[in-house]
């Protein structure tokens, strides 16, 4: 046979060798036959899932209900009365209440307390205008009421010719006497009733002064003593200025602005200085709970309210 193939020109040593290359073992058949089911049967089933399977419906009904909450309360925030009230207040002494009531959002009171926790202050109205989270549009409509002067007093400065060192000391041949005068008026000028232009044409007080002592008293309801006038923003620690005012001023009790507390609404007793919304909101449940006040001292039944607190809102309460 070799002979044959031989004749023939073919080589039968290479043929067998290339028989052998080719050939596969039973064993080796059988993984090659299992191997093809299996490439069959994946793809078999990619096909299934890209033509036949339907994608899962992805349930939005949590995401939807977020969703709605959220546009609920800020449509709440928008219509809520308490959030558009306004009254007289210093931006450094109110709570995150008041400035909820003042109709600032819980973002824009996160920033201003944020910005006082670092130390910071308001010394004027503008300094509340420059915070970032406080639109210029917004800033308007609360200026009228902050308690705070308009800009920082500065030095006046004037044309008077200037004055050298031995115009001002006397030489020490020269008999020195100083004199001092004091300024005694005619009449006080009574607090309650006076403008800032009358109150201007006092010695020692300037624009400041005035708007803050006006201001003070409108928030207040009037004065009842002139103690009183070193609650005044402008006035603290300004103890020489408070006792020449209390020399120039006299307080007369009769234009004081009563409360009446068995009508008025949480707002109205919100807004006074000395209860806020951490008192008022308590008082008003209170006499809703127990009815009508009979007398302005049925208030001390009021756990919040004790007898340091009610001797300086008594003159501002009625009860009829």
């Amino acid at each position: 046979m070799f002979r044959s193939m031989a004749s023939r020109g073919v080589d039968p040593y290479r043929k067998e060798r290339l028989k052998d290359l080719f050939a596969l073992h039973q064993g080796e058949r059988r993984g090659t036959i299992v191997l093809v089911v299996l490439l069959l049967g994946l793809s078999v089933w990619a096909f299934y899932e890209q033509w036949f399977k339907k994608a899962p419906v992805r349930d939005l009904s949590a995401i939807e209900k977020e969703m709605q909450a959220w546009i609920a309360e800020q449509e709440a925030q928008a219509i809520d009365p308490v959030a558009v009230h306004r009254f007289p207040f210093d931006p450094n002494m109110i709570g995150r209440e008041e400035w909820r009531a003042l109709g600032l959002t819980d973002k824009q009171v996160d920033g201003i307390e944020r910005y006082m926790a670092k130390g910071g202050k308001f010394r004027t109205k503008k300094d509340l205008g420059r915070m970032y989270s406080l639109p210029p549009e917004q800033f308007l409509a609360l200026e009228p009421f902050i308690l705070l002067p308009d800009s920082s007093e500065r030095r006046r400065y004037t044309n008077a010719p200037r004055t050298t060192y031995a115009d001002r000391w006397p030489r020490k041949d020269t008999i020195y006497e100083r004199r001092t005068h004091s300024f005694t008026p005619a009449r006080k000028l009574e607090v309650n009733t006076a403008d800032t232009t009358a109150l201007i044409a006092l010695p020692g007080v300037g624009p400041s002064f005035a708007r803050g002592i006006v201001k003070y008293r409108d928030w207040l309801g009037g004065y009842v003593s002139l103690d009183q006038l070193e609650e005044v923003f402008v006035l603290k620690d300004k103890p020489d200025a408070i006792s020449r005012l209390k020399e120039l001023l006299v307080v007369d009790t009769l234009m004081v602005r009563r409360i009446p507390i068995n009508t008025c609404s949480v707002e109205e007793l919100a807004a006074h200085p000395y209860l806020r919304w951490k008192l008022a909101k308590p008082l008003i449940a209170y006499r809703n709970q127990h009815g009508p006040f009979q007398k302005p001292e049925d208030i001390l039944g009021c756990v919040l309210i004790d007898e340091a607190l009610f001797r300086k809102l008594a003159p501002y309460l009625s009860v009829e």
